[in-house]
This record gives structure tokens, C-alpha cells and sequence, in this order.
């Protein structure tokens, strides 16, 4: 079977095999989002078309859906997860999410 030329990804060395195989099913699914916070692999995501969204995107939409009433005890744990954000972009997601 044929796979469509729009379902190929342009790969870059260093992204894993997991990385990889989302971007393919985001082409395959025709996905609104990707979501991914490795910073290499939302280059090589742009670079292939996809729409990315990272966690802290993804905190502040839910808070402005109502789904969660702070982003600030959520960040904090997936900080305490080993996930690092630096502060520019942790002050911008709290400023947005009217948490400073």
C-alpha cells in the first residue's frame, strides 16, 4: 500500500522514534494540534507543517474553558516531574493566565 506524499515527515537526527511516529499520525489523522514541549521537536514540526501546542498552552486553554481554576498548582507539578520551562516563559503563561 501507498502511503501519501502529505503523510511523509521530514526527520532531523536526535528526535526519537515516538516523536517520529506523532507526527505521522497528526498527517494521518489531519490533527488540529500536536501537542509536544521538546523544543527540538517543535522545529522539526513547524518545519514539517504541524500545528504545535506544549503543556503550558494547553494549561491556559483549559483554564480559559473553566475545565481548571489556576494553571499555577499544575505547572508547579509538572515542574516537580523533572519538566524545566524557563522563567520568561512561566512569568508569560501566568501573566496570560491572570496569575502573576
Amino acid at each position: 500500500m501507498e502511503v501519501p506524499l502529505k503523510e511523509y515527515v521530514i526527520a532531523v537526527a536526535g528526535l526519537g522514534h515516538g516523536e517520529l511516529e506523532a507526527m505521522a499520525l497528526y498527517k494521518r489523522l489531519h490533527a488540529d494540534y500536536l501537542l509536544v514541549d521538546d523544543y527540538r521537536a517543535r522545529k522539526v514540526a513547524r518545519l514539517n507543517r504541524i500545528e504545535v501546542v506544549g503543556s503550558l498552552g494547553i494549561l491556559l486553554r483549559a483554564k480559559e474553558s473553566g475545565l481548571i481554576p489556576a494553571i499555577r498548582p499544575l505547572l508547579a507539578n509538572i515542574q516537580a516531574a523533572g519538566v524545566h520551562y524557563g522563567e520568561q516563559l512561566v512569568s508569560e503563561a501566568l501573566r496570560l493566565a491572570g496569575e502573576q
